[in-house]
C-alpha cells in the first residue's frame, strides 16, 4: 500500500510514517519543514520505503502535483496548526488556511487520482463546552460545540472532509483524536500545547522536579495507539462509520502516570503542588473532560489499544532514553 502522510514531520505525523513503515508500506511523507534526523536514522532501519517530499497544503499545484506523481491508495492528511491560547489571535488566519482550506485542497488532490481511503484526523476539542457535561463524549448523541480557533477549525475540516464523501465519492472517515502524548511529540514552536508528559520528562532530563498542579485525570491517548488506530481506519473500506473517536477506553492520572514512568526511569523526580503553589507543568486548563466512547473504535473499527497506564510509562520512558543517547551521541 502507498500512502501519503500529509504533516509528517509533525507529532502524529510521525508516528504514523513510523507505523506504516514498520509493516513494510511504501510511505509517502510530505510536510512544510525537515523530518528530524533521529527520526529519518530510525525510519532507515524499518523495511518500508520512504519518500519525503516537502509540501504547503494551501499550495495547490503543488498538492496536486504530488498526488499525480505518487497516486497513493490512501491518505492521511495530519497537515494542520495547532496554536494554543498564547498564539490563538497572532495565528488565526494562517490556521483557518491551512486547516480548512488545506484541508479541501488535498482532498480534491486526493479524488482527482482516485485515492481509495482517506483519514481525516480530527479532534475531541470540537466537543468543547460540551466536553465537560458529564457521561461519556459519544460521536452520534454528544454535540459539537467549538470554542478555540484550533477547535473551530478542526470541525470545519471534519465537516469538509465528510462533504467530500457526497461531491467527489472520496471514502472519508473523521478519527476524533484524544489528548495524544508519546514518541516523536518535540518542542518545535508549532504545537503551543506539549503533553504534560513530554514536559515531564523534559524536567527529569534537566534533573528538575516537576510539580503537578493537580492529580489531573484523563483518557490521555499513547501515540503508538493513534498510529495504529489510523492504520486499522486506512485499512477499511467501509464507508461506515464516518467519525470514530481514538482513545484508549481507559482514564488515569499524570501522577499515576509518573509513579510508573519512574520505575523505568529513576531520575525522575515528581510532587503534587502544594496549597498556593504554582506547578511547572501546564496541564492545559483547570478541569478534567470527559472521556470519548470508543465502541466504534474497538467494535465497526476491530482496533484495540494496547498502551495503557504501564505500557505507556514504560515504553514511553525507554523510548527517551533511547532517543537521548542518539542526540548525545
Amino acid at each position: 500500500m502507498r500512502i501519503i502522510v500529509t504533516g509528517a514531520s509533525g507529532f502524529v505525523g510521525l508516528n504514523v510514517v513510523e507505523a506504516a513503515l514498520a509493516r513494510g508500506e511504501e510511505v509517502v511523507a510530505a510536510a512544510d519543514t525537515p523530518l528530524p534526523a533521529e527520526a529519518l536514522a530510525a525510519f532507515a532501519r524499518l523495511p518500508g520505503r520512504l519518500r519525503v517530499e516537502t509540501l504547503d497544503v494551501v499550495d495547490a499545484a503543488a498538492v496536486r502535483g504530488l498526488f499525480e506523481r505518487h497516486r497513493p491508495q490512501t491518505l492521511f492528511h495530519g497537515a494542520a496548526l495547532t496554536p494554543g491560547p498564547l498564539q490563538e489571535r497572532e495565528r488565526a488566519a494562517r490556521t483557518l488556511q491551512v486547516n480548512i482550506a488545506g484541508t479541501a485542497i488535498v482532498l480534491d488532490a486526493a479524488a482527482r487520482v482516485g485515492v481509495e481511503r482517506v483519514v481525516y484526523p480530527s479532534s475531541v476539542a470540537v466537543y468543547g463546552t460540551n466536553a465537560f457535561s458529564g457521561g461519556l463524549l459519544d460521536e452520534e448523541t454528544t454535540v459539537p460545540q467549538p470554542q478555540t480557533i484550533y477547535a473551530i477549525t478542526k470541525y470545519a475540516g471534519e465537516k469538509t472532509a465528510l462533504r467530500f464523501r457526497e461531491i467527489a465519492g472520496l471514502n472519508i472517515v473523521a478519527a476524533r483524536l484524544g489528548q495524544v502524548f508519546g514518541p516523536w511529540e518535540r518542542e518545535t514552536g508549532v504545537r503551543e500545547t506539549l503533553a504534560p508528559m513530554w514536559q515531564i520528562l523534559s524536567l527529569a532530563e534537566r534533573g528538575e522536579e516537576a510539580v503537578l498542579p493537580r492529580r489531573c485525570a484523563r483518557d490521555f491517548v499513547y501515540s503508538r495507539d493513534v498510529a495504529g488506530a489510523v492504520l486499522a481506519l486506512l485499512d477499511r473500506r467501509d464507508a461506515e462509520p464516518a467519525i470514530v473517536n481514538v482513545g484508549p477506553g481507559r482514564v488515569w492520572a499524570v501522577e499515576e502516570w509518573c509513579a510508573e514512568a519512574a520505575r523505568a526511569l529513576p531520575g525522575l523526580r515528581w510532587r503534587l503542588a502544594r496549597p498556593g503553589e504554582a506547578g511547572n507543568v501546564n496541564l492545559h486548563g483547570d478541569r478534567d473532560r470527559a472521556a470519548v466512547a470508543v465502541h466504534r473504535l474497538t467494535g465497526a473499527v476491530g482496533f484495540t489499544p494496547t498502551f495503557f497506564l504501564a505500557e505507556s510509562a514504560r515504553d514511553y520512558a525507554e523510548w527517551w532514553q533511547q532517543t537521548l543517547r542518539g542526540r548525545r551521541g
